[in-house]
């Protein structure tokens, strides 16, 4: 049973940063400076209010932090993921309308928000922050919703978020 949600993690992990990298390329030109370490602003207390891990469990994972193009980086850290500057706002933009039409609007959390349900799965939140973006990756546990993280999702969010400004 943890075999197959770990998979499926996985899968859909490889599935969202399969979807970043054409959008990090065109990203590279824009002039929003030095990208900021996903690490460095998603910290274990922030990850152990989400996780469905044990404290333990989140302290031994650690964090991973992967470059995404010139200014992104992403941080994986147990079941959570955050991505600062995976693409300009624009595209953020560009994505809602194309896609977004499952996007729930988020208020008071960034510029604006979107959280995005994955079949209960896993819940993706999108925040602008002025001139960058931001995206929060949570696996859902078995047996829960998106609903139910919801409340700490945005919280995750908005302890990131004044870093940005």
């Amino acid at each position: 049973m943890l075999g197959s949600v770990i998979f499926r993690r996985h899968v859909l992990i490889s599935v969202l940063f399969m979807g970043i990298a054409p959008n990090v390329i065109a990203a590279q030109g824009r002039a929003s400076g030095a990208g900021a370490k996903s690490c460095a602003l998603l910290t274990r207390q922030l990850v152990e209010k989400v996780s469905a891990a044990s404290k333990k469990a989140v302290e031994a994972a650690g964090p991973s932090e992967l470059p995404l193009g010139a200014y992104g980086t992403a941080c994986e850290w147990d079941d959570v993921t955050l991505s600062v500057d995976p693409w300009p706002p624009a595209r953020l933009e560009a994505m809602r309308q194309s896609t977004g039409k499952d996007w729930e609007v988020i208020k008071g959390v960034g510029d604006a928000a979107y959280l995005h349900n994955v079949r209960d799965m896993m819940a993706e939140l999108f925040v602008r922050v002025g001139s960058r973006t931001l995206v929060v990756l949570v696996t859902i546990p078995e047996g829960s919703t998106t609903a139910a993280f919801k409340p700490t999702i945005i919280e995750v969010a908005n302890g990131v978020v004044p870093k940005l400004r």
